[in-house]
């Protein structure tokens, strides 16, 4: 796992408090993962998020981009009571990348997939992409 300096500490914060347990996560986002992947044009996708997509793999240019775009999930707009704590946002979104990673290893074992969990103090998204070598999504520097 690849973190900055500033999510090294909510890390740990999280952590100690168990806010990051998969057993937590809300129902509504237990339903987008359940709704299982769809794989299309060398892409995976959770299939709920692709259907509610506009988009396709020629409004983007690589593979990469077009993943994130479509498997990011806003944490906050899946929890059925909104007045959690920061620390307990970022919980939720570090227990759905946990269970994404899970469920990503099961399904597609040969490939090798990058989960991303950013957080503003007041959101949390949480996207993945298939590791492709010649694409990155994230700068190599986190901590600029």
């Amino acid at each position: 796992m690849k973190t900055n300096q500033r999510m090294d500490v909510l890390y740990d914060e999280v952590h100690a408090e168990n806010l990051d347990d998969p057993k937590a996560l809300p129902q509504k986002l237990l339903t987008t993962l359940n709704g299982g992947f769809v794989e299309e044009d060398q892409c995976v996708f959770l299939s709920l998020l692709k259907k509610k997509a506009p988009v396709r793999r020629p409004d983007f240019p690589d593979c990469t981009g077009y993943e994130c775009f479509v498997n990011h999930i806003h944490v906050e707009d899946y929890l059925e009571n909104g007045n959690l704590s920061p620390l307990e946002l970022l919980g939720r979104g570090l227990a759905l990348a946990y269970e994404l990673k899970a469920r990503l290893a099961k399904l597609h074992g040969t490939r090798h997939f990058r989960i991303i969990v950013a957080f503003d103090g007041s959101t949390c998204t949480v996207r993945f992409h298939t590791v492709r070598l010649d694409e990155e999504w994230t700068d190599k520097n986190l901590n600029a």
